[in-house]
């Protein structure tokens, strides 16, 4: 499953929330900006998803719904 627009919006624009991501992640907070700017399924590890959790989002802001990855995907 690939991970929302809103959350990739977060990261790349919340200092603060891209930071604390990337110590759960063990990575630099670059890393895990490039990772949002890619879009990238390691964004959707089950560390980061309970990191999303902790930050008070749902399972459905979280993750794309299917209809919308069918649609972008006919494109």
């Amino acid at each position: 499953m690939k991970i929302s627009q809103v959350i990739i919006e977060k990261i790349k624009t919340d200092n603060e929330f891209s930071i604390e991501l990337a110590k759960v992640m063990k990575v630099q907070q670059q890393s895990v900006i490039g990772l949002a700017r890619r879009n990238s399924s390691k964004l959707s590890l089950y560390q980061a998803v309970l990191f999303y959790k902790e930050k008070g989002y749902s399972e459905e802001q979280i993750f794309e719904k299917e209809n919308q990855l069918s649609k972008t995907s006919v494109k």
